[in-house]
């Protein structure tokens, strides 16, 4: 008897159910106007309240995608029979899309607005927010070893306040962004509070450095830490312009310090630190304010997940930012520890090595810029370029999205090109100016010009990394990018490490340029399969 009932019970269905089918097939053509696969008619069947009982009760079919086996592939006949009509859009005129791609690239490049305004205070006054012209080499170590310490430690609190403050924000949950934001800086403050009395106990156990530049290291390490904790929530909600007014706000503090009173430049730093650290705090505040005030209905009760749940969402994201700047002084750290005599301290701020590095940090800047344009082009193109494509398609939209991609690899060698060159003829005509003493000590050693050339090759192939990180992010796929700098960090460290100690000090940039070749190469890796198989990692992205 069950036999039989089991037997009679398709054939009895599939009848029944045929113009049902039907049904199922109009839901999810007007749903998905081209699904891309039976999965994604599973999904949208699911979201009709479909289930694996009403598959087999009704259509007969073993489960709910055993039932989307067959809506996909009636999808597909009616859509091979009566394809829907061309929606392209022409495309603009050449002058409108390079007057989009300025904006873009000049929008990307006002995140170094505060590192001009940190340039020409050091040109106009001698001095920057935690700079000086006329420190010793022993004072330059100490707030150098802070300073790098502050952007490595707050670097995955930083680089979770942005993924989930502005995640909550674009959904239009801004209370949940900034109980986020508050949540994530209360903790940064505590590591990085945790950190600095490590750091100090160890120091009286085994005194790697001397009391007092150890005092002066932690005060500017505690400030700058807070600092870059306070700025992110600007950042987050690209509040560019008062980023540069709170970090020049800094500078008009040290000023009015060192004009006014008898107080040291370490003071007069740490004066105008806490001063930025305040305007940040008080301006991201208002802001997060100001926009959760907007919410209203029941999004005002919503409450954040536990923690253990946001700490294993954004646990790439954080552990990215932390590699991210460690990457970015590890060959500090490995070349000023190197000497062929003993050094003054394990760690000692190498002059001519620092201003190599930052000279060819304004060409990364000219460089970065461009993953503005690139990001914003890709989200504007990638719903409308697959309303093009019909689900037959597949293999020609990925491969739409594989030349885009090639294009953009192409305009960033161009920039990068360009910036190089720039920034060198740039910097090189201030020698014009040797009578002035700071631009005269700028060239004084060849060490220099060597570091720049390597420094502008590792940057270059550094921020190539880097654009392939962006889209990994945008498609919720860090641990790419993840995987790919944390080699990138241990090439760098042991290449660094060996040439340093055989070749001279200044060598460990050359483990810079050599881990950011295999940062590019093993990210360009998984770019190729990502764009080559783009409608799987877009639609498993969400």
């Amino acid at each position: 008897m069950s036999d039989t009932q089991y037997t009679t019970r398709p054939a009895l269905s599939s009848t029944k159910g045929h113009s049902e089918i039907e049904d199922l097939v109009d839901f999810v053509l007007e749903k998905t106007e081209s699904p891309v696969d039976h999965w994604a008619v599973a999904a949208t069947l699911e979201s009709r309240g479909m289930r694996d009982v009403d598959a087999v009760e009704k259509f007969g079919k073993r489960d709910i995608f055993d039932l989307a086996d067959e809506v996909y592939a009636r999808c597909r006949e009616r859509l091979a029979a009566d394809p829907p009509a061309d929606e392209e859009e022409p495309q603009p005129a050449w002058y409108r899309r390079l007057a989009r791609f300025l904006k873009l690239y000049l929008r990307g490049t006002f995140f170094a607005l505060p590192m001009a305004v940190q340039i020409v205070s050091m040109l106009v006054f001698g001095f920057a927010l935690w700079a000086f012209l006329r420190f010793r080499e022993s004072q330059a170590t100490a707030v150098a070893i802070g300073t790098m310490l502050s952007f490595i430690v707050t670097g995955g609190f930083v680089q979770a306040i942005g993924r989930l403050g502005l995640s909550y924000a674009e959904q239009g949950s801004h209370i949940l962004a900034k109980k986020v934001c508050y949540r994530l800086i209360g903790a940064g403050l505590v590591v990085v509070l945790g950190i600095g009395l490590v750091w100090y106990a160890g120091n009286l156990l085994v005194p790697h450095f001397p009391h007092d530049i150890i005092l002066v290291s932690l005060m500017y390490y505690l400030l700058l830490s807070g600092l870059w904790l306070f700025l992110a929530v600007l950042y987050t909600m690209q509040r560019n312009l008062a980023i540069v007014l709170v970090t020049a706000g800094g500078v008009g503090v040290i000023w009015l310090v060192t004009h006014f009173t008898p107080w040291s430049i370490y003071v007069a730093h740490w004066v105008g630190l806490a001063a930025t650290n305040l305007l940040a705090f008080l301006w991201g505040h208002r802001l997060l304010t100001r926009r959760a005030a907007t919410v209203a209905g029941e999004l005002r009760w919503a409450e954040l997940p536990r923690t253990s749940i946001l700490a294993y969402s954004v646990a790439p994201y954080f552990a990215y930012g932390v590699l991210y700047f460690g990457y970015l002084y590890l060959d500090r750290f490995v070349g000023w520890s190197a000497g062929e005599t003993p050094l003054p301290l394990i760690i000692w701020f190498r002059t001519a090595y620092e201003l190599g590095l930052d000279w060819a940090l304004l060409s990364l800047v000219l460089t970065i810029a461009l993953l503005e344009y690139t990001i914003n082009e890709f989200a504007a193109i990638i719903i409308p370029t697959q309303k093009r494509f019909s689900a037959f398609q597949i293999a020609e939209h990925n491969r739409f999205f594989l030349r885009f991609y090639l294009r953009q690899v192409l305009l960033l060698a161009g920039i990068a090109i360009v910036s190089a060159v720039v920034t060198y003829r740039g910097v090189v005509s201030l020698q014009r100016y040797d009578h002035i003493k700071q631009i005269r000590d700028f060239f004084a050693s060849p060490i220099t010009f060597q570091v720049f050339y390597w420094g502008v090759l590792g940057y270059g192939l550094l921020v190539w990394g880097l654009m392939n990180g962006v889209f990994f992010f945008s498609l919720s796929r860090p641990r790419f990018a993840l995987w790919s700098i944390g080699l990138a960090t241990v090439i760098n460290a042991l290449v660094g490490f060996v040439l340093s100690r055989t070749l001279g000090y200044w060598h460990s940039v050359i483990g810079m340029v050599v881990g950011s070749l295999i940062f590019a190469v093993v990210t360009t890796r998984y770019a190729l399969r990502v764009f080559g198989d783009l409608d799987y990692y877009y639609y498993s992205a969400y």
